[in-house]
């Protein structure tokens, strides 16, 4: 059986470390959402970057950042031939071990064409797909298309990734 999740070569170049070092750091704002018990989705902090297409049918720029992280995606991707053609959403999520479900409902995060791309800033909280699963080392990243898929949360430490859907030339 192929597998859905492919995980790319992560160049680590300075780009991504000034970008990881500010991520970690005291200063970087969050925003706190409470875990919802009728889907069962766990609470975590989050920094929007760019907010997926809704009403508007675009997406929109939500800070400042939203540039520089751009700029890590691309040489990721560039790292790994691969064209990044539109970004529809960038976020940072940040997850700590809690009591409850051990799953992120599972969810496809657009309704049409798109690749996800999760870049892990941390050990822990699989990503799980249908037949696939990666188990994270801090640093990894993998893409997968739009498929159903959801989170494991942390068991030890927080679980801190990127999340960025786009449309590539893997579809």
């Amino acid at each position: 059986m192929t597998s859905n999740i492919i995980q790319l070569k992560n160049p680590r170049t300075e780009l991504y470390n000034e970008f990881k070092s500010e991520i970690k750091s005291l200063d970087f704002n969050w925003n706190y959402y409470p875990g919802s018990d009728e889907k069962s989705t766990p609470a975590m902090l989050s920094h929007c970057f760019i907010k997926r297409p809704a009403e508007l049918r675009y997406p929109t720029v939500l800070c400042d950042g939203a540039n520089f992280v751009h700029d890590v995606v691309r040489e990721i991707l560039n790292h790994n031939d691969i064209k990044l053609h539109c970004i529809y959403r960038l976020n940072l999520n940040m997850v700590f071990p809690q009591a409850g479900n051990q799953q992120t409902p599972v969810h496809v995060d657009h309704p049409w064409p798109h690749d996800n791309i999760i870049i892990y800033f941390s050990n822990e909280g699989k990503t799980i797909l249908e037949n696939d699963e990666h188990d994270p080392k801090e640093d990894d990243v993998i893409i997968f298309p739009g498929l159903p898929h959801c989170q494991e949360l942390p068991k030890n430490d927080m679980r801190l990734v990127l999340v960025a859907t786009c449309l590539t030339d893997k579809l």
